[in-house]
């Protein structure tokens, strides 16, 4: 989805309605290959309009993912949706019409490329913790030789039981430091 800034200016009156089908999955993969193992096409819905010289842009986005477990990097299928309201100006002076909390981006030629602005609105539409349907099942923890992984509860029961233990590798080491040796 790629358009002229110029050729967006005539959609004062009435937006542009877009309902399209993106297949991105070639880019989302090489751009993002450590969030995104793989991408189903992204159906968008919603509305360009110009006003005062500006073009405000409000689209939908739907979409599965695949992203890594947060807890075991296990490959985990995640339905997304999520929505894009940005404004993109082309004199910074622009800028001062907007609130602080709202997306204006500075256009600098006159091809606005929305392919770029879906890609990154589905990255940072990924919630921070991702887990497989056997994670969320159970409060196994991933662990190993000698580490483990535990919840920020057990992490807090284990120092309310021993508030002098230091629980971190280096813990042995600051008895090192008191020998007069």
């Amino acid at each position: 989805m790629k358009w002229h800034f110029a050729e967006l200016q005539n959609y004062k009156n009435e937006p542009l309605m877009v309902d399209e089908t993106l297949d991105l999955k070639s880019p989302m993969m090489e751009k993002f290959s450590d969030v995104i193992l793989d991408i189903e096409p992204i159906h968008v819905t919603g509305y360009i309009q110009a006003d005062r010289d500006d073009i405000l842009v409000h689209l939908h986005l739907a979409t599965t993912i695949v992203t890594p477990s947060s807890r075991s990097l296990t490959p985990v299928s995640l339905p997304l949706e999520t929505d894009m309201d940005e404004i993109y100006i082309q004199e910074v002076s622009h800028a001062d019409r907007y609130e602080d909390d709202e997306t204006i981006i500075l256009v600098d030629r006159d091809l606005i490329d929305f392919d770029e602005a879906v890609m990154e609105s589905i990255v940072v539409s990924i919630p921070m913790q991702v887990l497989s349907e056997s994670e969320k099942a159970t409060d196994e923890m991933p662990s190993g030789k000698d580490w483990e992984v535990i919840s920020e509860d057990a992490y807090a029961a284990r120092k309310a039981e021993d508030p002098e233990a230091k629980h971190t590798p280096m813990a042995g080491l600051a008895d090192l430091l008191n020998d007069d040796e």
